[in-house]
C-alpha cells in the first residue's frame, strides 16, 4: 500500500491524543478495489490527509488527530462516497469500510456516520467520555475526575466526591492499587511522583476535549504503569474563534443538612473561569488562509469552603477529673497494689502531671447519639487556580509543532487530618506545572515520525494551622527521648475506644520528572508497525514527615494498667511511646527506560490482531547525597547485640557494638554530601559501607511485557465483534518509599519505649532506647500485572452499542511490609509478662524492622457490562454495571505497604481487599428536550424551548472492614489485635441501624480472648455501609447573536438527600458489664447531604 500524505494535521504527543482509521473498500460486487484513494478531512481545520488501498482494498490512516473526519472514496469509474461526522478519539481505531457504486467520480454518495460504532480492530478495553459528557453532566466540585465513574470496572471510595480536589485514591479501576494508575494531559504525566495518589493539575472542564481511559490489555506503547492509562485531551485552536465565560456558585442556603449535621454546615462555593481559542494571522500578510498557526488559553479560579462535621469520641468531664462511678468504662485499680481505688475515683495524689493535661486537650461533649459523644464542624478549603496555554504550528505540510502550558497554584486546607478532632487542622500549599514540545514529521509516504519533550512538577509545602496543640497552650511539658520538636506541639495520642489526637504533617518536598520519546510508525501492506523509546529522568527532595513531637499509645495491655484506659491516661502508664530524632531530607534521582514494538494487523476483512512488547528497566531510586541505609540481617551477629533492660528496655551503657547489621548504601559517600551532610567526615562510619547498590537493590533487567489483542467479525457487518486481549505491565515502586532508609541509623533515629509514664517517657536524658529500622530486599522486582479480558460488542436499535466482558487480572510482587523482629506468638504470656518486650525482639538491640518485600498478590475477576449511545437525535445515554471479587493480602492501598497481623505467615492475611467493591451500577443520560422547538410564538419558544436535563446515577456495595479489640491478645508486644468471633458478625440489610450496623455480640470481650493467640477472625470480613448518588443538571440555553450562546445551569447533588454512611466502628471496645461502648458497631459519619449549584456560562 502506498500512504500519500497531501496535508499532516497531526497534534502527535505520543500515544496520547492520535486515533487510527482503517478499513476495506469494496465494489457492489464485494471484490476488493485496490489503488482507490481516500481522505480524511478534519472538520474544524479543514486539513486533509490522503492514502491509497492496497491489493485487498485495506487503507489505514495510521495516526489522526483526535476530531470529527469527513472521508471521502474516490476512484475512476466509481461514484465518489463519502463518509460524514465520523469521530475519532485518542487511542481508538475506528473501522470504516466503503461499497462503490460504478459511475462518474464527480457523482457522490453521501452516508452519515453512526456516533458509536462496534470495535472491530482492536482487543484492548478502552472507553471515551466525550466533550457533551464531559460539559453537560454536573460533575461535584467541576472535578472531571468524577467521570470516570461512568466506566465500568470503576469503584469509588469516598461518600464525598466534591473534596477530591486533586486526590486520586478515591477512584479505582479493576481492583488496581490507586499508585498503579497512570493520569495523563495529551500525554504529559499529570502525577505527582511520591506515591502517585495526587494529580499535579486538576484541568479546567471547559479545556477539555474528551477523556480516554484505557483499563485493560492495552497494546505495548503506554509505558510507566501498570494499571488504567487516563488520559485528558485538550481542545485546541481552530480556523474560528470559540471560548466560554462561566461562572458556578453553591451556597449552604439552598443545601439540606447531613444526616448526623445538627443544621446544614456553611459552605461557599464560587467557581469561574474563561477559555478562548482560535487562529493567530495577519490579514493580508502572513497566514491569511488561518492554517498554521492556532491557540487555545484558559484560565480557572475556585474558591472552596466548605464545612464537614463528624462524630467523635472524647472523655466525659467526669473521667477528667478521675471520677468513673457512672461510668461504662472497667472499675480502675491501682497499677502496683491492685486494689481498686475507692468509689471507682482516682485520687489527684496519684495523677501525673503530663497525664490529665493530655486529656484536656480533647474537647468536652455535646451530643448523645449513637456513634459517639462529641459533634464537630471543620472547615475544609481547597483554593485552585489553574492556567493554560496551547499553541499548534503547521510549519510546513510535513512538519507541526505543538507546545503546552499549564500550571496550577492550590491552597489545601483539612479540618480533619488524619481523622482528629478539628481542633489543629493542616495546610499544605503547592504550586505545579506541566508543559510538553513536541514535534512530529512525515519522512516518507509510509512513515511518520514524532518527538516529545515534557516536564511534571510540583512543591508542597505543608504546615499547622493555629497553635491550640502546641505545648505552651496545653501545659504539656515532659521531657522528649530526643529534644528536636520543631512544631513544639504535643504527641500524636492514641487512646483505646477514643478518637485519636492527630496533628497535621509538615512534609516538605518538590519533584521533577523529565521524559523524552520517540515514536515511529510504519505502514507496510495491512500492518501498522509502531516503534518507540521512552527515556524518564527524575528528582524527588522530601523530607521524612518525622514525628519528632512524639506519639503515645495508651491501651490496657501496659504493666502497669489500671484496667481502665483513661485512668491510666491521669496515672500516665502509657503502653508504647515512639519519638523520631529529628526531621531528615532525602534526595532521590533514578532514571526510567522504556522500549516498544506494536503491529496492528488488518488479517482480512473480518479479523484484526495486535501483537506487541513492552520492555522497561527501572533501576531504583538513589539518594544523591548518600545519606541512606538499610539494615541487612546477614551483617547482624548476635554476639555484638547490645544487652537490654528487662525491665525498661532501654540499652546498658557501654554494651554492644553500635549500628549491628546496618549498612550504609554504596560504597563510600557521593562527593555531593561533601559539605551538605554532617556524617560525612565521620570515620567511625567507614565500616558501614559494604558496596550495597546505592539504591538499596539491584536493577530487574527481566521487565518484558507481551500485549496481545484481537477482534474477529463473525458476520462480516461491522455490527458485531468478538474481542480479546492479554497483557503484562510493570511498575517503578514509588519514591516515598525511600523515607524509610533515610530514616535511619545512623543519619535519624526512632525510639519506641514499653510501659513507662508519661512524666518521664526516655526515664532519663542519658538513657538509649532501641531504634526502628528499615530493611530492603537487595533482589527486588518490580511489580507487575498480567490483566485479560474476553468480550462482545453487538450494535443495537438506536445507536445503542451493547458490551459484555470478562475482565481479569492478577498482580505479583507486589510491594507490602513485614515486622522482621516481631515477637514470635505468645513471647509476652508468663513467666515474660513483665519483662519489657524491647528486651525479647529477636534482633535484639532494635525495635520494630520494616522490611519492604514483594510478596503481595492480588486477584481480580469481574463481569462487565455497558450500554452506550452517543448524543444522537438530541440523546446520550450509559448504563455500566459491574459484579466483581477483589483479592490481596495488604489492602490494596495507596502507599502499597500494609503490615500483615502475623509477620512470619501472612497467608491468612490474603482474603477481600479493602478496595473490594461486589456490585457497581451506573447510568448517565443527556436529553434535550424537544418541546416548543418549533414554536411559532418567539416568547414561548425562548422560555419553553431549550431545556436539557443531565444525570448519574450510582449504586455501589460496601467496603469490606476488619473488626480489632485495642489489646495484644497475642502477647507480642502490640497494641491493636483482630478479634474473636462466635459466629457472623454480618447482620441482615434489614436489621441493620447507624446505631447497630453489625452484630456486636458474637464478638469476644478482650478479657474473654485466649491469651498467647491471635483472633479467629479474618481480615476485612463485614461488609460496610453501600453508597448510592443521585446528581442532576437542568440546563436552558439560550440563542444569541450570531453564534454566541447563554447556558443556565441548576444542579443537584443528591437529590433524593439520601444518608450515605461512612466511619463504622470496628475497635470492639466493651464496659464493664460486657457491653460494645463508645462507637463499637456504630456509624459515626455521613456524606453531604442535598447540594444546589447554579452557573452560568457564556460561549461562543
Amino acid at each position: 500500500m502506498t500512504l500519500l500524505v497531501t496535508v499532516l494535521v497531526c497534534r502527535v504527543m505520543g500515544q496520547s491524543d492520535v486515533g487510527r482509521i482503517s478499513g476495506v473498500i469494496t465494489d457492489a460486487s464485494g471484490a476488493s478495489v485496490p489503488a482507490c484513494t481516500v481522505e480524511a478531512t478534519n472538520v474544524s481545520t479543514k486539513y486533509t490527509q490522503t492514502v491509497r488501498t492496497d491489493d485487498t482494498g485495506v487503507y489505514i490512516f495510521a495516526s489522526l488527530p483526535v476530531g470529527t473526519y469527513d472521508l471521502h472514496a474516490l476512484h475512476s469509474g466509481f461514484r465518489t462516497v463519502e463518509q460524514l461526522g465520523v469521530v475519532l478519539d485518542a487511542s481508538s481505531q475506528r473501522s470504516i469500510n466503503f461499497k462503490l457504486e460504478v459511475g462518474a467520480i464527480s457523482e457522490s454518495v453521501s452516508v452519515l456516520a453512526s456516533a458509536e460504532q462496534v470495535q472491530t480492530t482492536s482487543g484492548d478495553i478502552n472507553r471515551v467520555i466525550s466533550d457533551t459528557q464531559v460539559s453537560q453532566i454536573a460533575l461535584n466540585g467541576n472535578n472531571y475526575a468524577q467521570l470516570l465513574r461512568l466506566i465500568p470496572g470503576v469503584m469509588a471510595t469516598d461518600t464525598n466526591p466534591f473534596g477530591m480536589a486533586l486526590s486520586t485514591t478515591t477512584q479505582r479501576v479493576n481492583g488496581v492499587r490507586t499508585m498503579s494508575m497512570n493520569w495523563m494531559v495529551d500525554g504529559t504525566l499529570n502525577q505527582d511522583v511520591g506515591v502517585s495518589i495526587n494529580q499535579v493539575v486538576s484541568p479546567n472542564v471547559d479545556s477539555i476535549a474528551e477523556v480516554i481511559v484505557n483499563t485493560s490489555s492495552y497494546s505495548a506503547e503506554f509505558a510507566g504503569h501498570s494499571g488504567a492509562v487516563v488520559n485528558v485531551v485538550g481542545k485546541s485552536g481552530t480556523t474560528t474563534y470559540h471560548g466560554s465565560l462561566f461562572e458556578y456558585v453553591r451556597n449552604n442556603l439552598f443545601d439540606a443538612r447531613s444526616f448526623f449535621a445538627a443544621k446544614v454546615e456553611p459552605l461557599r462555593f464560587n467557581d469561574f473561569g474563561w477559555t478562548l481559542g482560535g487562529p493567530i494571522y495577519f490579514p493580508g500578510k502572513w497566514n491569511s488562509d488561518k492554517s498554521k498557526l492556532f491557540f487555545f488559553a484558559s484560565q480557572e479560579w475556585k474558591y472552596s469552603h466548605q464545612a464537614l462535621t463528624q462524630v467523635d469520641v472524647v472523655p466525659t468531664l467526669a473521667e477528667r477529673q478521675g471520677n468513673f462511678q457512672s461510668d461504662n468504662l472497667a472499675a480502675p485499680a491501682d497499677p502496683n497494689t491492685k486494689a481498686p481505688y475507692p468509689n471507682r475515683i482516682v485520687p489527684r495524689t496519684a495523677w501525673s502531671h503530663n497525664g490529665p493535661l493530655l486529656l484536656n486537650a480533647y474537647p468536652l461533649p455535646n451530643f448523645t447519639g449513637s456513634g459517639g459523644n462529641y459533634v464537630v464542624t471543620g472547615e475544609n478549603i481547597f483554593d485552585p487556580r489553574s492556567d493554560l496555554v496551547r499553541i499548534d504550528y503547521y510549519l510546513t505540510p510535513k512538519l507541526q509543532l505543538l507546545y503546552r502550558w499549564t500550571d496550577a497554584t492550590n491552597k489545601v486546607v483539612q479540618a480533619f487530618y488524619g481523622n482528629n478532632l478539628g481542633t489543629s487542622s493542616g495546610q499544605r500549599t503547592r504550586p505545579g506545572y506541566l508543559t510538553s514540545l513536541s514535534l512530529s514529521q512525515i519522512i516518507s509516504p509510509t512513515m511518520l515520525n514524532y518527538f516529545t519533550f515534557n516536564v511534571t512538577s510540583d512543591y508542597i509545602h505543608g504546615a499547622i494551622v493555629g497553635d491550640q496543640m502546641s505545648r505552651a497552650i496545653t501545659g504539656v511539658n515532659f521531657p522528649l527521648i530526643f529534644p528536636y520538636n520543631r512544631s513544639n506541639i504535643i504527641p500524636q495520642l492514641s487512646i483505646s475506644g477514643f478518637t485519636p489526637i492527630n496533628v497535621y504533617d509538615r512534609v516538605q518536598q518538590g519533584f521533577g520528572y523529565f521524559t523524552w520519546r520517540d515514536d515511529l510508525s510504519k505502514v507496510v501492506g495491512s500492518h501498522t508497525f509502531k516503534f518507540g523509546l521512552q527515556i524518564a529522568r527524575g528528582r524527588r527532595n522530601q523530607d521524612t514527615k518525622a514525628h519528632d513531637e512524639g506519639t503515645a499509645n495508651f491501651s490496657t495491655s501496659a504493666k502497669l494498667t489500671s484496667k481502665n484506659v483513661l485512668a491510666d491516661v491521669l496515672l500516665g502508664n502509657f503502653y508504647t511511646f515512639t519519638q523520631d530524632e529529628k526531621d531528615t531530607f532525602f534526595y532521590d534521582r533514578w532514571n526510567e527506560y522504556d522500549l516498544y514494538a506494536q503491529d496492528s494487523w488488518k488479517v482480512n476483512r473480518r479479523l484484526s490482531m495486535e501483537f506487541g512488547l513492552h520492555y522497561n528497566v527501572y533501576p531504583p531510586y538513589v539518594n544523591y547525597q548518600g545519606n541512606s541505609a538499610t539494615f541487612v540481617p546477614r551483617l547482624y551477629s548476635a554476639a555484638n547485640a547490645p544487652v537490654v533492660s528487662r525491665a525498661d528496655g532501654s540499652i546498658v551503657a557501654n554494651t554492644g557494638v553500635p549500628y549491628n547489621g546496618i549498612s550504609i548504601l554504596g560504597c563510600q559517600f557521593p562527593s555531593a554530601a561533601n559539605g551538605r551532610l554532617p556524617e560525612y567526615n565521620d570515620p567511625s562510619l567507614k565500616g558501614l559501607f559494604h558496596c550495597l547498590p546505592r539504591g538499596g537493590n539491584y536493577t530487574n533487567w527481566n521487565d518484558w511485557g507481551p500485549r496481545v489483542g484481537l477482534a474477529y467479525d463473525p458476520f462480516g457487518t461491522g455490527k458485531t465483534a468478538i474481542r480479546t486481549g492479554f497483557g503484562v505491565f510493570y511498575d517503578h515502586t514509588a519514591p516515598d518509599d525511600s523515607a524509610g532508609i533515610t530514616a535511619m541509623p545512623p543519619f535519624q533515629t526512632s525510639a519506641k519505649v514499653f510501659n513507662g509514664n508519661i512524666d518521664n517517657p526516655g526515664a532519663s536524658a542519658t538513657q538509649q532506647f532501641p531504634a526502628n529500622l528499615t530493611a530492603w530486599p537487595l533482589l527486588r522486582k518490580d511489580p507487575s500485572i498480567m490483566t485479560w479480558n474476553f468480550g462482545v460488542q453487538q450494535q443495537l436499535p438506536q445507536s445503542v452499542i451493547l458490551e459484555v466482558n470478562y475482565v481479569g487480572n492478577v498482580g505479583r510482587h507486589l510491594v507490602r511490609t513485614l515486622n522482621i523482629n516481631q515477637l514470635p506468638l505468645g513471647t509476652l504470656l508468663p513467666p515474660n509478662n513483665t519483662v519489657n518486650p524491647n528486651a525479647l525482639n529477636p534482633y535484639r538491640g532494635y525495635g520494630t524492622i520494616s522490611f519492604y518485600d514483594n510478596g503481595d498478590n492480588s486477584n481480580y475477576n469481574a463481569l462487565q457490562v455497558a450500554a452506550s449511545r452517543r448524543m444522537t437525535k438530541g440523546l446520550s445515554l450509559g448504563i455500566s454495571y459491574t459484579f466483581s471479587k477483589t483479592l490481596d493480602a495488604s489492602g490494596g492501598g495507596p502507599n502499597d505497604t500494609g503490615m500483615p497481623q502475623n509477620s512470619y505467615n501472612a497467608r491468612p492475611d490474603y482474603g477481600l481487599s479493602d478496595i473490594d467493591r461486589r456490585h457497581v451500577f451506573n447510568i448517565n443520560y443527556i436529553y434535550e428536550l424537544p418541546f416548543f422547538e418549533r414554536q411559532a410564538n418567539a416568547i414561548i419558544r425562548n422560555t419553553l424551548g431549550g431545556w436539557e436535563i443531565a444525570g448519574v446515577t450510582s449504586f455501589q456495595s460496601g467496603a469490606p472492614l476488619s473488626i480489632t479489640v485495642p489489646v495484644d491478645a497475642a502477647a507480642i508486644g502490640v497494641s491493636l489485635s483482630r478479634a474473636t468471633l462466635t459466629g457472623d458478625p454480618n447482620l441482615p440489610p434489614d436489621e441493620r441501624t447507624p446505631a447497630r450496623w453489625y452484630n456486636t455480640s458474637v464478638v469476644v470481650p478482650p478479657s474473654q480472648m485466649t491469651p498467647g493467640q491471635f483472633g479467629n477472625s479474618g481480615r476485612d470480613i463485614l461488609t460496610g455501609p453501600g453508597f448510592q448518588e443521585w446528581d442532576l443538571s437542568l440546563l436552558k440555553n439560550f440563542a444569541m447573536a450570531e453564534k454566541w450562546r447563554l447556558q443556565f445551569r441548576a444542579e443537584a447533588f443528591n437529590v433524593p438527600n439520601h444518608a450515605n454512611f461512612s466511619s463504622v466502628g470496628t475497635s470492639a471496645t466493651f464496659t464493664s458489664s460486657g457491653q460494645p461502648s463508645g462507637n463499637f458497631g456504630a456509624v459515626s459519619g455521613s456524606g453531604p447531604g442535598r447540594t444546589l449549584e447554579f452557573g452560568l456560562k457564556m460561549t461562543f
